[in-house]
């Protein structure tokens, strides 16, 4: 196994103890939710720190799989709110690894 490989075997490890899931179910919401922490920060690579955010947002996926497509549901007079997107709490967390792109270089001439 490659030094690399050990924080995702970390985050898989905890996924399973912390929702009761199979090793196959625990790999899957980890990939995913690195895909989008990776998109979120535009990094090529995930850093120490950025798999506990990645973490979260497994477990968010997790909690969230039976509500797909939902925005809120009432139930017995109980209503209930989802989010649709990375949580800002998270969002705040990654914001420290974000990259910028650039979109287009302009130089002037030099005269």
């Amino acid at each position: 196994m490659d030094e690399n490989d050990e924080p995702k075997t970390k985050a898989i490890e905890r996924l399973k103890t912390d929702l009761g899931v199979d090793d196959t179910k625990a790999t899957g919401l980890i990939e995913d939710a690195v895909i989008l922490v990776l998109d979120y920060t535009n990094q090529d690579k995930m850093l120490d720190s950025m798999w506990l955010y990645a973490r979260q947002l497994a477990t968010i996926t997790f909690n969230r799989e039976s509500t797909e497509g939902e925005s809120s549901r009432s139930e017995g007079g109980v209503s209930q709110s989802f989010i649709e997107d990375i949580p800002l709490n998270i969002q705040r967390g990654l914001n420290r690894y974000r990259l910028g792109k650039v979109v287009s270089f302009y130089a002037p001439d030099e005269t």
